[in-house]
């Protein structure tokens, strides 16, 4: 199971995703990250209703923080997201996209 609602608020939208962000999904999540970053500028990922991710997740969390010219930030962090990022070698990319704020570039 998987679902994203996304919130907006003038140039910053808030993306919620939850359930299991995993390969099977991945196309969608994908294709929801990649259409509001294509119109805004200001983007935060809400992980907080996020039941397990995968690798698949891992790497698309990893591309997004090579968009320089957007923001993008996570926000309401499971631990499970920390863990798996951790076994997986990825717990960098989360934390640098955890700790953005809405004043970084």
């Amino acid at each position: 199971m998987f679902s994203c609602t996304a919130t907006a608020d003038p140039g910053h939208v808030v993306v919620k995703l939850s359930g299991d962000l995993i390969v099977e999904h991945s196309r969608e999540i994908h294709a929801e990250l990649l259409a509001r970053l294509s119109q805004d500028r200001d983007v935060t990922i809400d992980l907080g209703e996020s039941a397990r991710i995968d690798l698949s997740f891992v790497q698309i969390l990893s591309a997004l923080i090579k968009c320089p010219d957007r923001n993008v930030r996570i926000a309401n962090l499971p631990t499970h997201v920390t863990d798996t990022a951790g076994v997986l070698g990825a717990a960098d990319i989360i934390r640098e996209l955890s700790a953005r704020s809405g004043d970084d570039a």
